[in-house]
């Protein structure tokens, strides 16, 4: 590649990253002087807010919704703005190429280098309006505090005191494995299928066990050994309703019909693993996680906490009554 090649590859990355240093060292120094502009929260954004979640949900958000929605939305502005003190909007290659595109998308002139439309998107105030560029630095300054609490690895005494606190979170769940042959019902809400009850008398007056039952019940999408499961598991196969009744069944012997959703079974209990609390060695791993989403989630509010201590939130009060009157 000759020096006229590199040249032309070169030139407009270099004038962008002269721009970029030129703003950023403007941009900060015009403001370490200038007090935070408060953040309002306008009728209009109000209005937002409520048809946003009715296009979602199909509903009016209720007041409590409509407050979480307020403080998440204050707290992006805030991560927002502190990113951009912080001059994570200069030289970041996404925000470079999202509003290089936006301006070619507006009909920017073709001949223009990447870089003049960048300095262009930026006098035009695009930075601030686009909602990918601000997902972006809101993403870029989270990850910088959040990598704040990686700089010391947790230490055993810590990771141990968290297993300690709550041990009662580090257990094993009870488990059930069993046989279960299945009856369709002639239509929903019907009550238990009577060939069900008699084979469960066929089976009990034969004494059968889960391996003589295999000409039992109708065929079924899950297997008739089912493996040891929770009872979240269970529920997730058969339903809620067969699952609890499952867990409350004696073991080895034939019972129902137990109601699922997709009839009724015939269920043999084989075994029963009760629920086990579990070593501190066998959740060092999970401990850790959990220490260390603990600390970048503690490290996340601190900082919104002192960002909020510099800048005025205004949602005026008589707004917030009048919004929450024609929730009602």
């Amino acid at each position: 590649m000759g020096s006229t090649t590199l040249s032309a590859v070169w030139r407009p990355l270099f004038s962008f990253l002269l721009i970029g240093a030129a703003l950023f060292t403007a941009d900060r120094a015009w403001r370490s002087d200038a007090p935070a502009a408060p953040i309002v929260v306008s009728s209009e954004h109000l209005e937002e807010i409520r048809a946003r979640v009715l296009a979602r949900t199909g509903r009016l958000p209720d007041a409590a919704q409509l407050a979480a929605l307020i403080e998440a939305d204050v707290e992006e502005e805030l991560l927002y703005r502190e990113a951009r003190v912080r001059g994570f909007d200069r030289g970041d290659p996404v925000v470079f190429r999202r509003l290089v595109q936006n301006m070619r998308f507006a009909g920017a002139d073709a001949e223009e280098s990447d870089a003049a439309l960048y300095a262009e998107a930026l006098d035009l105030g695009m930075d601030r309006s686009d909602p990918v560029v601000r997902r972006r630095l809101v993403q870029r300054l989270r990850l910088a505090i959040e990598a704040r609490t990686l700089a010391s690895p947790p230490t055993e005494s810590e990771l141990r005191g968290l297993f300690d606190a709550r041990r009662d979170r580090y257990v094993a769940p009870a488990r059930v494995r069993l046989a279960q042959r299945f009856f369709p019902v002639p239509h929903a809400g019907a009550p238990d299928a009577p060939q069900a009850e008699r084979a469960l008398a066929a089976l009990r007056g034969r004494g059968a066990g889960p391996e003589d039952a295999a000409d039992v019940g109708a065929p079924f999408l899950h297997a008739a050994l089912q493996p040891l499961q929770t009872r979240d598991e269970l529920e997730r196969r058969f339903g809620a309703v067969f699952a609890e009744r499952v867990f409350a069944l004696e073991v080895g012997l034939w019972t129902g019909p137990v109601p699922s959703s997709y009839g009724v079974h015939l269920v043999f209990v084989i075994e029963r693993v009760e629920a086990a609390q579990l070593s501190f060695e066998q959740v060092r791993d999970e401990v850790r996680s959990e220490l260390l989403m603990s600390r970048r989630t503690e490290a996340l509010s601190d900082a919104l906490a002192a960002l909020r201590a510099r800048t005025r939130v205004v949602v005026p009060d008589a707004l917030v009554a009048r919004d929450r009157s024609s929730l009602q």
